[in-house]
Parts: C-alpha cells; sequence; structure tokens
C-alpha cells in the first residue's frame, strides 16, 4: 500500500490528510487559535464525587470540568505479553479513591463533545517516536504489527535493560529493526520529559496545565512519518524546514520522504481531497460497482444501509449480495476512518442466504478496520442480519467540525413542508385580523412560503379578506425565517 501525507498550511488552519493508494483514508483539522486537547496532562481538582455514576468531575482550568470514570483511576494490569487484562467485575467505590477538594494528575483522552466537558485519565502514557512511557506501570509491551519473533524478542531485551524504575513501556511498530542506540535515546528523551513533568507537578497553582501535546505538524512527524510512508508533503516553506530540522537528529533517513508542494494551485484540489471531503459530509457514498451506501446518525449510534442501487449482477441474486457487500465492506472501513465515526455502528448488508457468505464478508470487515489506528472492534452479524461494531471515540466526528445544523430542520435532516407552514400562517393572520380590526395587513413570508400562498392556497386566503373585510398584501423576503411571519397593518 502507497502511503502520502498531505499537510495544508492555510490562513487560519491546519489540514493533515493520508492517502492510501491516492484514496483519502484519514483527515484532521486543526485551528490556528485551538490545538486538539487529547493527550495534554493537567493538575486539576477533584470538584465533585458521584458514587452513583462511579465517577467524578474534574477541574482542569477549561469552561467545563472533566469526567474521570471510576477504570480510569485504577492501574492497569497486563500479561506476559504487554497486553492488558481485564478488570474483574468488582470495581472499588470511587468514593474510597477519591475525595472532593482532592489534588490530581490527569491526561485528556478524549475531546469534550456538546454539552460534554473532556474525558480524562490518571493513567498517563507519554508516546515518543519509537516508544510509549507509562509512568507508575510495569509492563514491556510490542506491538502485534511486528511479525518476527525474533524482533519482537530483541525489542524486548532492549526495553527490559533500560525501562526506567517504576514505569512501563510500549515498543511501536516504527521501531522495528531500529539500532539499540536509537530506542534507547527515545526512552530517555521520554524519561527526561516525565521528570520534568513531575517537578511542575510539585508546585504552582490548581488547575494548571503540566505539558501540552505537540501541534498537529510535530505530530503528524511522529504518528505518521514512518519507514512505510512514500511521501509527506508541505504546502508552506517555513514548516517545510522546521520538519526538516526536526528529523535531522529523530530520523535523517526519513529527510528524503520530505517534499516541498510549490505550485501555485491548491494542494488538497490536485490530490482530489476536497472531492473526498464533500463525499465524507455527504448522506450517500457511491460505490464503483453501482451500489451505494447511505448513513444515518442518532444519539445513541449511526447506521449504515448498503443498497445494490444500479449494480443488478450477472448470474444470481447470492452472488451480487455477496460481491455488493465485499466492495462495501472495504469502503466502510475507509468511511468509519474518514468520517471519524464512533461509539456504536450498525451495518445492514444486502440479505445473503449462505452462512459461508456472511462469515465471508464479517471477516472482510475485520480485516479492513486492521488498519485503523482508533480501535474498532467488529462484534459481529446478530440474527437480523446486522452488523455491529465499536469504534473508541477520541475526536469530534467530522462532520461536527465542518457543518453546522440546519436553521430550517434544526439538524434533523428534514422540515416541516410549504404546505403545513402556510396553513399555519394562515391562522395568525386570521387571528390578526379579528383582533385589530385592521383595514389593510401586509405579510412578510418567506418566498417558498408565498409561492404557496400565491399558489393552491390562494382560494382561503380570499375566503380570510371576505371574513374580515380586510386588504391582505403579501410579501416574500429572505430575512424572514421559512417557518415565520412578519405582519404589518395600515389603515387605507
Amino acid at each position: 500500500m502507497v502511503k502520502d501525507v498531505l499537510v495544508d498550511v492555510g490562513v487560519g488552519e491546519i489540514r493533515l490528510a493520508l492517502l492510501e493508494n491516492g484514496e483519502l483514508s484519514e483527515v484532521y483539522i486543526e485551528s490556528h487559535e485551538d490545538g486538539t486537547l487529547v493527550g495534554n496532562i493537567y493538575r486539576g481538582k477533584v470538584e465533585r464525587v458521584l458514587p452513583g455514576m462511579q465517577s467524578a468531575f474534574i477541574d482542569i482550568g477549561l469552561d467545563k470540568n472533566a469526567f474521570l470514570y471510576v477504570k480510569d483511576v485504577l492501574p492497569l494490569q497486563y500479561d506476559e505479553d504487554g497486553d492488558v487484562l481485564p478488570h474483574g467485575e468488582g470495581l472499588p467505590d470511587i468514593s474510597e479513591l477519591l475525595s472532593q477538594g482532592q489534588e490530581i494528575t490527569v491526561q485528556v483522552i478524549k475531546e469534550p463533545t456538546g454539552n460534554k466537558g473532556p474525558r480524562v485519565t490518571t493513567r498517563i502514557s507519554l508516546p515518543g517516536r519509537y516508544t510509549v512511557l507509562m509512568p507508575h506501570s510495569a509492563a514491556i509491551g510490542v506491538s502485534k504489527k511486528m511479525e518476527s519473533v525474533e524482533e519482537r524478542k530483541r525489542l524486548r531485551e532492549i526495553a527490559q535493560a533500560v525501562k526506567p524504575e517504576n514505569a512501563g513501556l510500549i515498543i511501536r511498530t516504527a521501531a522495528e529493526n531500529l539500532t539499540e542506540d536509537k530506542l534507547v535515546e527515545d526512552i530517555q528523551s521520554l524519561k527526561l520529559l516525565w521528570q520534568g513533568i513531575v517537578k511542575k507537578e510539585q508546585r504552582g497553582a490548581v488547575p494548571r496545565l503540566l505539558y501540552s501535546e505537540p501541534g498537529i505538524i510535530a505530530h503528524a512527524v511522529r504518528e505518521y512519518l514512518t519507514a512505510d510512508v512514500h511521501r509527506f508533503i508541505l504546502n508552506d516553506r517555513t514548516e517545510y524546514d522546521k520538519v526538516l530540522a526536526l528529523l535531522d537528529d529523530a530520523a535523517p533517513g526519513l529527510k528524503m520522504k520530505v517534499e516541498y508542494f510549490s505550485k501555485s494551485y491548491d494542494m488538497f484540489e490536485f490530490y482530489h481531497v476536497e472531492s473526498a471531503i464533500t463525499e465524507a459530509l455527504s448522506r450517500k457514498v457511491w460505490l464503483k460497482s453501482g451500489a451505494y451506501l447511505v448513513f444515518d446518525r442518532t444519539e445513541a449510534l449511526s447506521v449504515i444501509d448498503v443498497n445494490s442501487g444500479k449494480y443488478v449482477g450477472k448470474t444470481n441474486l447470492e452472488d451480487t449480495a455477496l460481491k455488493i457487500n465485499l466492495e462495501a465492506a472495504k469502503t466502510i472501513a475507509r468511511q468509519l476512518r474518514l468520517r471519524d465515526l464512533s461509539g456504536i455502528i450498525i451495518v445492514d448488508f444486502i440479505d445473503m442466504h449462505q452462512k459461508e457468505h456472511r462469515e465471508q464478508v464479517v471477516q472482510a470487515l475485520k480485516e479492513y478496520v486492521k488498519a485503523d489506528r482508533t480501535q474498532t472492534t467488529v462484534v459481529g452479524m446478530t440474527s437480523l442480519g446486522l452488523v455491529e461494531i465499536t469504534r473508541k471515540k477520541v475526536r469530534q466526528p467530522l462532520y461536527k467540525s465542518l457543518t453546522i445544523d440546519c436553521r430550517s430542520c434544526q439538524g434533523a435532516g428534514y422540515k416541516i413542508s410549504p404546505v403545513t407552514i402556510a396553513r399555519r400562517i394562515e391562522k395568525r393572520i386570521a387571528l390578526h385580523m379579528a383582533e385589530t380590526l385592521s383595514e389593510f395587513v401586509e405579510a412578510v413570508v418567506h418566498p417558498e412560503i408565498l409561492k404557496v400562498l400565491e399558489g393552491q392556497e390562494l382560494e382561503n386566503i380570499e375566503k380570510l379578506k371576505a371574513r374580515y373585510s380586510c386588504s391582505l398584501k403579501l410579501t416574500g423576503s429572505y430575512e424572514v425565517d421559512y417557518d415565520e411571519v412578519s405582519i404589518k397593518k395600515a389603515l387605507l
């Protein structure tokens, strides 16, 4: 797979796009004023402890208090491979662990959404280029994406030898075939970073920020600029030079992958990123076969419906359904990443009668979501033929960053018909005529409603004028809301 990273530095924001074989798979947007909170470490104060919810609200200095769940207070347990072991069923009461007014160090793991503040944890982790340092832990883990048993063993032995006291380590995929010196250097830099945070922890006002995650470009260099990336392209000369300088010490061998986009035209337009973003914001996504997907969302979950569309197949219905579903599975996995959907996701594939075909589609979906950097689990297919997926929530979905709720439909996706609105307005006009006994009334409405009042509702308007012996002038204006009317009165 060919991976390209595009960094578009604009006047008010920086946008990052990950292309896989030329197709947009991930996009992130960060304004120059507001960076991400995820990864930031704060010294906060417990505002409220809620035993009934097994949680607490922590003041970390933001507009809204952070949310801390009891599981995020307890230390993690690991097996010998470094995998997290599940907590037992009996969790302690959170009031035994925290008390109101207590000072506590926490790290943001989820961005604030809607009326909710950020979610935090006391289990701090500091990611480096090749390793992740976990203070107050003892585990050593190696990325399972490394297939070589010998390489995993070598890296584990190095980590075991240089692991800081009272801290755990996770060896990242980027460390594969890395020299021992480079690995040790990365671990030492994280150790110094944590020592600095501990010093800041000791004194100062509460709440306060102890550590801030680097900006989107430095983050992209750390997380995306690896040996398997084809190109890392920036359209800003200053940021391009900064990236090269950053790689001088960290990974000089990767500097050849960094390119400066000097063209006069828009980089995202050139690489068809803008059209892919537009598609990711739309309800319908077409597949190459002529079938299509429909995305809907509710408060509880997201729903994806697979439709055959223009594709009719060549053999029989079962084979047609299988082919469409396999194509849909690949696109769904990519759209989940691109749209940054999270929580519960339900997919209604086209019905398949053969059990092996259903299993084939579910297995294909499981393989495709492995490329997702965000934890995604394909739970399986229900008895109704619906596939359940869960995806960890870290950031706001893409549509939250780029859209606002429709003023007419209030974000519902539909609005009251113009005929219904017109008849409501007729009643308001009639009430005004009856109460004021005006000889002349002017009603200003939205142009779309005016068409109805002067068209199919014209007979009712004439009846109103006759009933109250009142002249009525209808005027259209876009300054009036779709479901409102501005009534003016005057004597003849």
